[in-house]
């Protein structure tokens, strides 16, 4: 298991992408899968510090990653306000406009996307993407 907490400022994501990227690689993901669980975490951590914290870059964030034979989990934390589940969704996809796509590749890129309810002191969104079986396409 590893744990890092960083500060809510965006410049600080690159390094949480690294190290999703080299873990990943790690335990047995490709090189472009491992860019993927990237983009889906900075999205994630972008996304707080946008939409919880108001881009305020005086409060922390913290990545979980643990590994297990068959996957990876991660589990992003945040002291914000707690978030309402219907204000997530991605928007449609045949509106052309930049922004408004994070969730749609966040929920893309991993296979369970969830909040932790029980979580108190804050938000705890959980991600899990589990690793590609030998010998199939």
């Amino acid at each position: 298991m590893i744990r890092i907490a960083v500060s809510s400022e965006p410049r600080l994501l690159h390094i949480l992408r690294c190290v999703v990227r080299c873990f990943a690689q790690e335990v047995g993901f490709t090189a472009e899968e491992a860019d993927s669980l990237s983009m889906a975490i900075d999205e994630a951590a972008s996304n707080i510090i946008r939409h919880t914290y108001g881009n305020s870059h005086d409060a922390r964030l913290a990545l979980e990653i643990r590994t297990y034979p068959d996957r990876m989990e991660f589990a992003l934390e945040d002291s914000g306000p707690k978030v309402r589940l219907e204000s997530l969704e991605p928007r449609p996809l045949d509106e052309v406009r930049p922004g408004g796509l994070g969730t749609y590749f966040i929920k893309c890129f991993m296979d369970s996307v969830a909040f932790d309810e029980n979580f108190q002191d804050g938000n705890r969104l959980q991600l899990v993407k589990y690793l590609p079986r030998k010998g199939v396409a």
